[in-house]
């Protein structure tokens, strides 16, 4: 079994939430400290570390519209402070851990989401597709490559913005790997409220089926990030191919949480349908040269879903929250035979 493990699920400790979590360098500190802590305890178990997982989703739910802790609403500043906060992290867990284990593969994992102008012809929407792409996606990563916090015109000209951009120290090239989480993509579109939002929000307007979630089946979109969006980190500090690893993709059904006895869910043919189109697309990216090297479906079994509850239902194995009895839907099944015969199933 190979083993990766991430240090930060979207969870603080109270006592480091009450003190500004990532916007504070105490947290930064005990981050480092945790790191340190738990390459010496584990590290013999590990092959694969990730310090953070999607940072941009942390910050946008917790300081955006606020239905995760700590709660803030539209309050871009603070939610680009906690970004840098968690850039500084990343680093100084990075180095952490190689001071333990030298030869340790050490990254981040980052939720790509191809956005798209739902009005390509409105300058309002083409900038909204523009920011979203550039702060959501790239910016974690292209920080982490150049060593530096930059953000897109016009956020970059603004004095508050100025003040948490620059240099961080021992953050350049410290992505040994790439983790990166695929879904679905999201149309957005501006909005006339005031004060104006440059981000826009995300349209109703959907071009494809969508999971009961409501996230655009959307596999093409794996395949470009894949071969184009990634173009830019694709190598390492020595120019040698960076491996890749899609660390989360899946599909949701939506079922209460009170169920348990029965066969509710378990032929999930949409979400067969879902993994084998969306490992085509790998495949199709790795012919292709990419040097993908492992995928993750989310998840082995039906999780907490944050602000969503137990109500959404990921697993390949369904999971009876009254008993707690696992059972194997069809597409564990499915998923089987695949990495079995390591081929896909026409």
């Amino acid at each position: 079994m190979t083993t990766f493990v991430t240090l930060f699920h979207f969870c603080l400790p109270t006592w480091l939430a009450a003190v500004g979590g990532w916007r504070s360098y105490r947290t930064v500190d005990a981050f480092a400290q945790y790191a340190e802590m738990a390459a010496r305890e584990f590290g013999h178990l590990v092959d694969y570390w990730l310090t953070i997982n999607e940072p941009l989703v942390y910050a946008y739910q917790g300081y955006v519209p606020g239905c995760w802790p700590p709660g803030y609403r539209k309050s871009y500043l603070q939610a680009f402070r906690a970004i840098r906060g968690m850039l500084e992290g990343h680093a100084r867990a990075y180095h952490a851990i190689h001071s333990v284990i030298p030869s340790a593969r050490i990254s981040y994992t980052i939720h790509w989401r191809p956005f798209e102008a739902r009005r390509k012809w409105h300058p309002l929407d083409l900038l909204a597709r523009h920011l979203r792409d550039q702060v959501f996606n790239h910016l974690f990563p292209s920080a982490v490559d150049s060593g530096e916090l930059r953000f897109p015109y016009p956020l970059c000209n603004a004095s508050a913005i100025k003040e948490i951009s620059g240099p961080i120290d021992g953050l350049k090239g410290t992505a040994d790997f790439l983790g990166i989480n695929y879904y679905t993509r999201e149309i957005c579109e501006s909005k006339f409220d005031w004060p104006l939002d440059i981000f826009g929000v995300a349209s109703d307007i959907k071009h494809r089926d969508v999971s009961e979630m409501g996230w655009e089946i959307y596999p093409e979109g794996l395949f470009y990030l894949l071969t184009e969006d990634l173009a830019p980190y694709r190598l390492n500090k020595d120019g040698a191919k960076r491996p890749i690893f899609i660390t989360e993709n899946g599909f949701a059904t939506v079922f209460d949480a009170q169920l348990d006895g029965g066969d509710w869910s378990l032929d999930d043919d949409d979400r067969i349908r879902y993994l084998v189109t969306h490992l085509r697309a790998v495949h199709q990216a790795i012919s292709n040269g990419v040097n993908v090297q492992g995928y993750f479906y989310w998840s082995f079994t039906d999780n907490f879903e944050w602000a969503d509850g137990l109500r959404c239902r990921f697993g390949l194995v369904r999971v009876a929250y009254p008993t707690q009895e696992r059972t194997l839907r069809k597409s564990a099944r499915v998923y089987a035979q695949i990495a079995g015969g390591n081929s896909l199933i026409e």
